[in-house]
């Protein structure tokens, strides 16, 4: 069962909406964060449950979802960070005409309130007291509550209602491939339009950056990639992203997926040194490899060489 919110918030940031998996509002303070988790723990805590299923569903709650939202949301670096990047989609929301529909009652209530404010806490309080009371259930919720903080997040960047809700339709995901370029797709209304590219921008890449380094450093590629075409979902034209993201495929073995990346890097920065230098190792790899194929070759047979003499033999 996966873990992901592909709902509301969630549908612009990989997946994850970190406040809502604890139920908590996007302004939440360190003492309200960590007085929410413990709250969850107890009630997801195996002993809470009878039966081994509900036990193993608690358990997988808990240290899947709710663990991993709490480990970023707890550190004030990794926190401040995370609020960058929904700054970042704050900004996206408006400069992409993006209008999100609001799909049940206490989201249209956050959609038209006069209070902004005083609406989006009532309605996240109302479903954060039963988010984890039901397991089958909790994923739902959590959505619900990405949905308010979606709404709550456009109408703070000054998203104003111009139509009716039903009207209006939800912003599509952005696409998933591993190049993914941003931008409206082509065809659709302001509306229905995917956010637009980040800028380029380094800063709102450089968690994933360092994170992706330190995975590189201790020989764990598949993540340092994951969080590399994360961080390339948010900025495409990140160069040290594609530079870095080429040399993770290098120490793996790709060499072209390799190539790919440093090329892509040097387009957008001709500069990038860890590029340059990437090129350089595949190049003396190639070459290695050449020469190592020409050495293990069988050597040629000789040709015999006839002579006009030889044959009435030697005097």
């Amino acid at each position: 069962m996966p873990f992901e919110i592909n709902h509301g918030l969630g549908r612009f940031n990989s997946k994850r909406d970190l406040h809502a998996a604890l139920g908590i509002p996007l302004s939440a303070a360190p003492g309200e964060i960590r007085k929410r988790y413990l709250k969850i723990a107890k009630t997801l805590h195996p002993d809470s449950r009878d039966d081994e299923s509900g036990k193993k569903m608690a358990s997988d709650l808990l240290s899947k979802f709710v663990n991993p939202a709490y480990e970023v949301l707890s550190q004030e670096k990794e926190r401040e960070e995370y609020q960058v990047i929904l700054r970042l989609l704050e900004k996206q929301l408006i400069t992409g005409n993006i209008v999100p529909t609001p799909t049940f009652d206490l989201a249209r209530e956050v959609f038209n309130a006069t209070n902004v404010e005083e609406a989006y806490q009532k309605a996240l309080d109302t479903l954060a007291k039963d988010q984890y009371k039901d397991l089958n259930n909790a994923l739902k919720i959590s959505e619900q509550i990405s949905e308010l903080n979606l709404i709550y997040l456009w109408r703070s960047a000054g998203g104003k209602v111009t139509a009716s809700p039903a009207s209006v339709s939800m912003p599509a995901a952005p696409p998933k491939s591993d190049e993914t370029q941003g931008g409206a797709t082509p065809g659709a209304t302001p509306e229905t339009a995917a956010p637009t590219a980040v800028p380029k921008t380094e800063q709102f890449t450089e968690p994933y950056f360092r994170r992706a380094e330190e995975l590189l450093n201790k020989g764990i590629y598949l993540e340092a990639i994951k969080e590399l075409k994360d961080a390339l979902k948010i900025d495409p034209r990140s160069a040290r992203c594609n530079a870095l993201l080429g040399k993770v495929y290098l120490q793996q073995g790709s060499l072209s997926m390799a190539k790919i990346h440093f090329n892509q890097a040097l387009k957008l920065n001709p500069q990038e040194a860890m590029a340059i230098q990437g090129l350089e190792a595949i190049s003396k790899k190639e070459r290695q490899a050449q020469k190592q194929q020409k050495s293990t070759e069988p050597p040629k047979p000789e040709q015999k060489k006839f002579s006009f003499f030889g044959l009435f033999g030697k005097k």
